[in-house]
């Protein structure tokens, strides 16, 4: 089985989780981090991780590379089929929840790629249609 968990700094995570339940109705458990009230995040998120089998695999997405929040995950990185994973973004999180894919480096693989092909400079992407079809806006 595989497990996602979603940590970042402020509410990041907790943005990320939400909209995930409104788009896809999965519930993702999330860890906000460095807010009045969560002091003891990487204490609660070392629970959830608790709960699951060591045989299963869990995917940690956090917010940025080198930030404290992923410094911290790296010390979960001795526990068998963790895998870590920072630059979280929806189209990342969306990839690992709906791919198919069994192998789970693979699938990581191949969800960083989606994200990055989805950040876009939208002023440079060729629009066909004339202001006219677009309407009100």
């Amino acid at each position: 089985m595989r497990h996602i968990i979603l940590t970042g700094h402020s509410r990041i995570s907790e943005g990320i989780a939400t909209a995930i339940e409104f788009v896809l109705g999965n519930k993702i458990p999330y860890f906000n981090a460095y807010m009045e009230g969560e002091e003891l995040y990487s204490k609660k998120l070392r629970e959830k991780i608790s709960e699951y089998p060591p045989q299963d695999d869990i995917i940690i997405l956090t917010d940025i590379l080198g930030g404290s929040v992923n410094n911290d995950m790296m010390k979960f990185l001795d526990r068998p089929n963790l895998h870590l994973v920072c630059g979280m973004n929806l189209p990342l999180a969306v990839h690992l929840i709906l791919s198919e894919e069994e192998n789970t480096e693979q699938l990581i693989r191949q969800g960083i790629q989606a994200a990055k092909d989805g950040i876009q400079y939208c002023n440079d992407i060729q629009v066909s249609a004339n202001m006219d079809d677009l309407g009100d806006y």
